[in-house]
């Protein structure tokens, strides 16, 4: 660790790192993420949707959302950890977009550290994180669902479950209507090699971020058609004008 530390310092004087997300010199723990962008990000907190999770304004008593008692979702619980705007989709965005896989770190660090702000995790038996194509995988060359999930994985100590969902290549879901998203979900998503193994888990589907709720409901009703009891958790959730 100390012979890291001296090399680390090494490099920073001679190559000053920048933080990814605004741009400016980063002085903090996280080279390409500056103090400023990660206390940005943003908790949820408990005023929220019972069901869904969808953000209320502060202070509102948490209630299931009217769109919830008219079309019920496919889960039985649902929570985003951040608010997805500001730093916290500028890094998002460059992490998938730009394999800036430095900002990984402390997207991890806010995931972690701010788990239990929405209210306790349901007691899950594995956690699955949402596919993509074999042609998105190996485009980006990792699939940010997973890498963000497994340390969530040994914090519940409960393995990641890959392989229960599969995703065949099509329109992405960036830049598309709310309906339109929902359809092309509805048709991406399919049964894995290992949906057989479902049966009877409490499953924690994991996702990155959490838009209008069609990949979450695609993936959550194949699970829940094959037995499973299904959990939703993502890094980050859009507000109510997104949902």
């Amino acid at each position: 660790m100390i012979v890291q530390n001296v090399v680390r310092g090494f490099l920073d004087a001679l190559y000053p790192p920048f933080c990814l997300i605004c741009g400016r010199l980063s002085d903090g723990p996280y080279p390409h993420c500056c103090p400023d962008c990660f206390r940005s990000f943003e908790p949820i907190g408990t005023s929220c949707c019972e069901l869904c999770g969808e953000p209320f304004q502060d202070g509102q008593v948490p209630h299931v959302c009217l769109s919830c008692i008219r079309r019920p979702p496919p889960f039985d619980w649902c929570r985003g950890v951040l608010l997805y705007r500001g730093a916290l989709a500028e890094a998002l965005s460059r992490l998938k977009y730009s394999g800036a896989l430095p900002l990984l770190q402390p997207l991890v660090e806010a995931l972690l550290s701010n788990l239990g702000a929405s209210g306790p995790l349901p007691v899950v038996d594995a956690i699955v994180p949402v596919p993509l194509s074999l042609k998105g995988l190996w485009k980006r060359g990792f699939n940010q669902s997973v890498l963000l999930a497994t340390p969530v994985a040994r914090h519940l100590k409960v393995k990641v479950q890959e392989g229960t969902l599969r995703k065949r290549g099509g329109k992405p879901q960036v830049g598309i209507a709310a309906s339109q998203r929902h359809r092309n979900a509805m048709s991406s998503f399919l049964p894995g090699p290992s949906i057989d193994q479902v049966k009877g888990k409490r499953l924690l589907l994991f996702d990155d971020v959490f838009t209008t709720g069609a990949t979450a409901r695609a993936c959550a009703g194949i699970l829940r058609a094959e037995g499973a009891k299904v959990s939703v958790l993502t890094l980050a959730r859009a507000g109510k004008a997104s949902v």
